[in-house]
């Protein structure tokens, strides 16, 4: 009651302060208001609300230690855990049933909100006369028809978790000869750097195997062809090298050559599967205990912008079924010259699989080389590519020669947008040679 006849008098105070002041300007007939009286008013009312306060803290000791005071709601970033044993006890009826409760801790709240996810999205669409049109599949049970082709539907996503950690992912949805759509992530890794002599990422990344595995990825946007060399195919698409691995790779500025460029990798995987049957991609469980490994370096001068020269080593043991172990060993080198005008790419890879206990090597060698200039927004190209997979190859999934150029345009018909036609001439070994011509539409949003 006491409370109450407190605050009904300072409701009244107010109430009649206002009524003079509104009266004091009827009467006088000037716009202008009292400040004076206004700040008196103001002031008695903070005298009031302590004097409330302080009164209901009065009450609260003088009722027992089961009143708690009045306080504020917490903000949500400020709430607290329940403890263990409130969190897992569960009330129950009389009858020993369980009773749903709400829990007003069911949701998740990250320090600041949380970190900022940023995805961009790549898309090709495509259309092929001839075997050889297709940019993604040629030359394995590439579809001799006239087509229209949906590309991939590629989703790059990545997120900074702070000043030297970072995560990076790729979730890419194609098509293939089946017609049926499937869902990969090609690229899932978390970089931690904390300098630029140092960083380290974990994952499934692309293989620092030459330059252009780990130059240009998933999104055909940022290629200047339709496709990718038929050397860096991806794994279930035929191809030959492993591109995609899941393991930890290192890599740095070497301290005191910041003239020269020179950087190192170091890369530890699973490796790709032993049996072609299989998932190319070991992504949860290895089929050996033994790692592969990869070591790459190369020179990016700072006195030659555009130029970066490099090469790399790769080592693994496979056990495909039915024949002994198999020593991989892939070996690279390359020199590229890129600028905003000109693109001049060269490599060349040497495959050699070797079946434990036995001296021959099945030695398969791989290039292209590509150059294009712009004009505007104009860009003709020309590439050439050579493959040849020994026939008794016993890991291989593409046995074989495969040789031939491309020729094609470029036109970035928009900022993210670009239009390009490619004519295609493949000669096989043992088969007629093919031709085709690729229309391509990539653009990025």
């Amino acid at each position: 009651m006491l409370l109450l006849n407190v605050k009904a008098g300072i409701c009244a105070a107010v109430l009649a302060g206002s009524v003079v002041v509104r009266a004091q300007q009827v009467q006088t007939a000037q716009p202008v208001i009292d400040q004076h009286t206004l700040q008196t008013l103001l002031d008695r009312l903070a005298a009031d609300e302590a004097r409330i306060k302080e009164l209901e803290n009065k009450l609260t000791r003088q009722s027992g230690p089961e009143a708690s005071p009045v306080v504020s709601a917490p903000k949500p970033s400020e709430a607290t855990e329940p403890p263990p044993e409130q969190a897992d006890a569960s009330p129950s009826s009389s009858d020993g049933s369980a009773e749903a409760a709400s829990d007003p801790h069911d949701h998740m709240e990250l320090p600041g909100g949380g970190p900022t996810l940023k995805i961009r999205g790549f898309l090709d669409l495509n259309a092929g006369i001839g075997s050889a049109a297709n940019p993604l599949l040629f030359p394995l049970n590439a579809p001799s028809h006239a087509t229209f082709q949906s590309g991939q539907f590629d989703l790059f996503i990545s997120s900074k978790l702070s000043e030297k950690l970072s995560f990076v992912s790729e979730l890419v949805i194609d098509s293939d000869t089946s017609n049926a759509w499937g869902l990969d992530i090609e690229r899932m890794q978390l970089t931690y750097r904390p300098s630029e002599y140092f960083e380290i990422s974990g994952g499934r990344y692309h293989t620092a195997i030459g330059y252009y595995n780990t130059a240009f990825h998933h999104g055909t946007w940022f290629q200047t062809a339709t496709g990718r060399p038929f050397m860096y195919s991806f794994e279930d698409q035929g191809g030959l090298l492993p591109v995609h691995s899941v393991g930890l790779s290192m890599s740095g500025l070497v301290p005191g050559t910041r003239k020269w460029g020179l950087h190192w990798i170091a890369e530890a995987t699973n490796g790709r599967a032993s049996d072609l049957a299989k998932a190319p991609v070991q992504n949860f469980l290895a089929d050996r205990d033994n790692k592969g490994y990869n070591l790459a370096a190369y020179i990016a001068p700072e006195w030659a912008h555009g130029i970066q020269i490099g090469g790399s080593y790769y080592h693994d043991r496979l056990n495909p079924s039915g024949i002994p172990h198999v020593e991989q060993s892939i070996k690279s080198l390359y020199a590229v010259y890129t600028t905003p005008t000109w693109e001049f790419l060269n490599e060349g890879v040497l495959l050699d699989n070797r079946m434990v206990g036995q001296n021959h090597v099945f030695r398969t060698p791989l290039m292209y080389s590509q150059i294009s200039r712009k004009f505007g927004a104009y860009r003709p190209y020309f590439r050439y590519q050579y493959v040849s997979s020994p026939i008794n190859d016993p890991v291989n999934a593409y046995l074989g020669r495969m040789m031939g150029p491309s020729v094609g345009l470029r036109w970035d018909v928009a900022d993210y947008a670009a239009f390009k036609l490619q004519y295609n001439r493949f000669d096989q070994l043992g088969v007629k040679p093919s031709n085709g011509l690729d229309a391509q539409m990539a653009f990025t949003f």
